[in-house]
C-alpha cells in the first residue's frame, strides 16, 4: 500500500480554516446576543435572579443554543463581568500609556474607573452580588476576572517603583494586589450603596490615598 502523503493540498487547509472562521465567529456573535439578553436583565432588575429560559427567550435564540455556549447562568454571568473588565481596560489603556508620569497614571486610572458610567449602571449591582458568589464559590475565575485591571496596576507601579516615585519597601505584585482589593472593594460597597463613613468616598478620596499608600516616602 502507498503510504499517504506527508500533506494535504492546500484547498483542504483553507476550506477547514474558513470553516473554523466562520464557526467561532457565530459562537461569539450568539455569545455576545445571550451576553446582552442578561445584562437587559440585570439591568431591569438589579439582580442575578433571572432564570436561563428569560435570558433565552429575551436573546431570541434557543434553549439548546444557550448551552452550547455556557454550561450554566453562573458561566454567563462569569462571561459579562469578563467582557466590562476588559473593554474598560482597553479603552482605559491608550489614556495611561499616553502619560509618561506613573503618578499621573495612576492617577488617572483610579478617576476613570470611579467616574465610569458603569458604576451607576443598574446592571452593576446584580454583577457585584454575584462577584462576591463567584468569590466564594470559583476562587480563581473570580481571580482570572481582576487579572487585566490587576495586569494595568501592577505596569503603572512598576514604572513608579523603577523610577523612584513609588515606594520599594514592599515588592509591586503585593502592592499592586493592595492597590486592586481596595479599589476593587471601594467600587463595590459604592454600587451596593453602602457608606462607612458620613460623607461618601469620592474618586478625589481615593486618588489622594492610593497615592500616599504607593508613594516613596522622602530620603532622610
Amino acid at each position: 500500500m502507498d503510504d499517504e502523503p506527508a500533506t494535504s493540498p492546500k484547498w483542504q487547509e483553507r476550506a477547514v480554516n474558513r470553516s473554523l472562521r466562520a464557526a467561532r465567529e457565530r459562537a461569539i456573535s450568539r455569545g455576545d446576543q445571550f451576553i446582552a439578553a442578561a445584562a437587559d436583565l440585570l439591568r431591569t432588575t438589579g439582580k442575578a435572579d433571572f432564570t436561563v429560559q428569560e435570558v433565552v427567550d429575551r436573546s431570541g435564540l434557543s434553549l439548546r443554543s444557550f448551552y452550547q455556549h455556557f454550561a450554566t447562568k453562573d458561566d454567563l454571568l462569569l462571561a459579562i463581568i469578563e467582557e466590562t473588565v476588559v473593554h474598560y481596560i482597553v479603552a482605559l489603556r491608550p489614556l495611561i500609556e499616553a502619560e509618561p508620569d506613573p503618578a499621573e497614571q495612576l492617577r488617572i486610572f483610579v478617576t476613570k474607573l470611579f467616574g465610569s458610567p458603569a458604576s451607576d449602571d443598574p446592571a452593576s449591582r446584580g454583577l457585584v452580588l454575584f462577584h462576591w458568589h463567584l468569590a466564594a464559590t470559583r476562587t480563581d475565575e473570580f481571580a482570572a476576572t481582576l487579572a487585566p485591571q490587576l495586569e494595568l496596576v501592577t505596569e503603572i507601579l512598576q514604572a513608579g517603583s523603577a523610577s523612584g516615585v513609588f515606594r520599594t519597601d514592599l515588592s509591586v505584585p503585593v502592592l499592586a494586589a493592595m492597590v486592586t482589593n481596595t479599589l476593587v472593594s471601594l467600587l463595590d460597597m459604592r454600587v451596593l450603596g453602602v457608606h462607612l463613613a458620613d460623607e461618601p468616598v469620592t474618586a478625589d478620596h481615593v486618588v489622594r490615598w492610593c497615592l500616599a499608600a504607593v508613594t516613596a516616602p522622602p530620603s532622610t
